[in-house]
């Protein structure tokens, strides 16, 4: 079994914390979550008097108080990545950036995902897309400064299919952040953007791709190890097929618990086997790895990244 196998994803008296995993990111190898606050992650992964209430969403990553206070630093003893999603629905503010800056260890780092008036507003402006990239760029200076910021992330609504304007605004968009030094990675959730004429377009602009693991849906883009940069991304959301149709299209007006269904889902140690031999692949191209776990119900995005790290590490060790 795993270390930190099945019974510890159980609340309750029956909690013990996951075997801390090595710390790869020398390598090149990083791996985490999409956010960590979250309240159905007490007496899960992390200890159950670290329940307290918690507001999700928000600015839940970087402004804390009560029993999650704990919270940032025991995420911190198993990962040395953390993809920012609160700025998704608030916009990136640099003294939120700075205060996280301040309480990260040494060699943490983060993604920052971009706000939904990037992604999802649909009016695809690229001077809009570019005024708002500007300021997010500025608000990352902190950890951009301090060698901790790895990439911001555009991650499109799976019903955007390819189309030469959205893709223009995309790249245009990107090139702000590029232009300053600062790596983009785009998400595509629909398949007809599975296209090599797409991938070589980000490859020309410097921008990079995320690969995205979502369930055998008909225009899912499908999970790849690609890169076209030297920094390479790859999300995982679970494969819960029945969730992710129940829950209906993204972005709808679903409350939260209906929509986080698509995402319980954990992973098995042939799937992770799987994802872990594509992480490898992903290392030769590039040399720099970001993998994030994204199947946050009941932490077992925290749990599955556990176990990855664990995977990767004897696989690094066997295979020096």
């Amino acid at each position: 079994m795993l270390p930190g196998g099945s019974g510890t994803a159980r609340g309750g008296t029956g909690w013990r914390p996951l075997a801390v995993p090595p710390d790869l990111s020398r390598l090149g190898l990083r791996v985490g979550t999409s956010g960590y606050r979250f309240q159905d992650w007490a007496g899960r992964f992390y200890a159950p008097a670290a329940s307290g209430s918690v507001r999700e969403g928000g600015n839940s990553e970087v402004s804390e108080g009560g029993a999650a206070a704990r919270w940032f630093p025991f995420y911190q003893l198993y990962f040395s990545f953390l993809e920012l999603c609160h700025t998704f629905h608030q916009e990136p503010q640099a003294r939120q950036f700075a205060e996280l800056e301040r309480r990260s260890k040494p060699g943490m780092m983060f993604s920052v995902k971009v706000h939904k008036d990037i992604s999802h507003k649909g009016a695809w402006d690229a001077a809009e897309g570019r005024a708002l990239m500007r300021k997010h760029a500025m608000a990352v200076t902190p950890l951009a400064d301090a060698g901790r910021f790895y990439s911001f992330l555009i991650q499109l609504d799976e019903g955007v299919e390819r189309g030469r304007r959205v893709l223009d605004y995309l790249l245009e968009t990107a090139s702000v952040a590029v232009g300053e030094g600062l790596d983009v990675h785009v998400e595509f959730r629909n398949r007809t953007w599975h296209q090599e004429s797409v991938l070589q377009s980000l490859k020309d602009a410097g921008v990079g791709i995320c690969n995205t693991d979502l369930p055998d849906l008909l225009h899912a883009f499908p999970l790849k190890a690609y890169a076209t940069t030297g920094k390479a991304y790859v999300r995982y959301c679970g494969l819960n097929l029945a969730g992710w149709l129940a829950s209906g299209p993204e972005g709808g007006s679903q409350r939260p618990q209906a929509r986080n269904v698509r995402y319980d889902y954990l992973y098995s140690r042939a799937e992770l086997e799987k994802r872990v031999r594509g992480q490898l692949l992903l290392l030769e191209k590039t040399g720099a790895v970001a993998a994030v776990f994204n199947n946050h119900v009941g932490g077992k995005a925290a749990i599955n990244a556990v176990q990855a790290i664990h995977l990767l590490g004897r696989r690094m060790a066997a295979e020096p």
